[in-house]
């Protein structure tokens, strides 16, 4: 499975073991398993947990799952992570990228299972 983190609202962080994804929000959790989709299928909707969307777009390309997840961000000008594999998805790191360069109000913020994080300038 190849994965890309969007920057935006998502949960606390994933847990992915083989084609299943499970996304946690505060003391709950979802179990995704996205063994069902097919070759060519595209899935854009699936069950919120907490409010959130934890799956952006799955779909199957090739016999690979490709799955677009999301890190929750704070202020600050962030962008994706680029597609990367599963097995490096860290629960306790940040995916996403901080552009330090460019003015905004507030003080950058990126979560992971870890809490609360401020990056460092890019």
């Amino acid at each position: 499975m190849k994965i890309n983190m969007l920057a935006g609202p998502g949960p606390d962080y994933y847990k992915i073991i083989g084609d299943v994804i499970t996304a946690y929000v505060g003391s709950e959790s979802e179990n995704y398993d996205l063994s069902v989709i097919e070759e060519g299928d595209t899935v854009t909707d699936v069950s919120s947990i907490g409010g959130i969307q934890p799956i952006h777009y799955a779909t199957r390309e090739n016999g690979e799952l490709k799955v677009n997840l999301c890190q929750r961000v704070g202020p600050g000008y962030w962008s994706e992570s680029g597609w990367f594999d599963a097995s490096e998805y860290d629960p306790d790191a940040v995916h996403v990228v901080f552009d330090g360069s460019k003015a905004f109000w507030g003080t950058p913020v990126v979560y992971t299972r870890q809490g609360a994080i401020t990056p460092e300038a890019s």
